[in-house]
């Protein structure tokens, strides 16, 4: 998946968490009963902790809470909780080297050793069959497989909930943020979709969330925005209004992409004038599109774009 298009989802993901109603419910939808019936949820606090290496920061969003243990004073656990828009069949020994990150961290800060709970939350479109440490040494002798490191993660499967499931969550917050993410791929039921996430929404008008679920929506490049802006004419004139101005100062601001010249506006415009003339120049010194993509980090559709509109193809 495209770098540029995770960190959008990764962005979403830490935004919807960062609202404590919505993370409480989202862990007491997702853990199972017996784990929340351990757990004292009113404690419930968001940490700033990482410990992801370089290369995991680039692939994962980590998100961390802390909360007490229900009749056990001072006795805190942590539920790490880590968002995947891609099958990523390396992830148990992603979680693994988290856990082993963040246990060190504690024993050099001297800290009482918190258990953690790892759940992998996955909101693509591909099938994902989570697999643990053992599925990939099945073929050694128990003599051989009793040492390789163990550790259970939960893992949660955001397509194998249908529609209403979602929408019954007691916080509209987090049922239409998720319906969104689960829809992503599927832009035609996404914007079918976006009269009901809307009137859901409507206590949140005023507030951050409700443009942050929008924001997110109109950085879909898979958007056909005149076929959203018909769908958006069935809202309240001021509503489609707020979007519309959101959409609005997306492009303004080099985030999303046009719409009738098909090239992105990712960019600030200094910074795709100097990405165009390295494409441009790059191609013409026989240089294969696939080194050019490397070279920018964009993408082969973008690049031809750019050559094309240059009189290369």
């Amino acid at each position: 998946m495209n770098k540029k298009i995770r960190q959008i989802h990764d962005k979403f993901f830490k935004t919807v968490m960062a609202n404590h109603d919505a993370s409480v419910t989202f862990l007491q939808t997702y853990l199972p009963k017996n784990v929340q019936n351990q757990l004292d949820f009113k404690s419930l606090q968001h940490i700033e902790a990482s410990y992801l290496s370089q290369e995991l920061e680039a692939s994962f969003a980590d998100v961390v809470f802390e909360i007490e243990v229900s009749n056990a004073k001072n006795t805190h656990v942590c539920v790490l909780l880590e968002h995947k828009s891609y099958v990523d069949k390396k992830t148990c020994f992603q979680v693994l080297e988290y856990i082993v990150r963040a246990y060190l961290k504690q024993f050099d800060l001297g800290l009482p050793l918190k258990p953690i709970i790892p759940l992998v939350f996955y909101h693509g479109a591909a099938t994902w069959e989570y697999n643990d440490m053992d599925y990939f040494f099945e073929n050694f002798p128990l003599e051989i497989s009793q040492y390789i490191p163990r550790h259970s993660t939960l893992f949660v499967n955001l397509q194998t909930f249908d529609d209403e499931q979602i929408w019954q969550i007691s916080n509209a917050f987090l049922a239409a943020a998720l319906i969104v993410q689960k829809k992503y791929e599927s832009p035609s039921s996404l914007i079918n979709s976006i009269l009901r996430i809307q009137n859901s929404l409507e206590p949140y008008l005023e507030n951050s969330e409700w443009r942050s679920i929008f924001v997110y929506i109109l950085q879909n490049e898979k958007i056909n925005t005149s076929v959203l802006k018909n769908k958006l004419k069935e809202l309240p004139q001021i509503q489609t209004d707020k979007i519309m101005s959101i959409y609005d100062q997306l492009i303004q601001e080099g985030i999303e992409k046009g719409m009738e010249k098909g090239i992105e506006k990712g960019m600030e415009k200094g910074i795709e004038k100097e990405a165009e003339k390295v494409i441009v120049n790059s191609f013409k010194n026989n240089i294969p599109l696939d080194t050019i993509r490397l070279i920018t980090g964009e993408t082969l559709d973008k690049i031809n774009d750019i050559l094309k509109k240059n009189g290369f193809k």
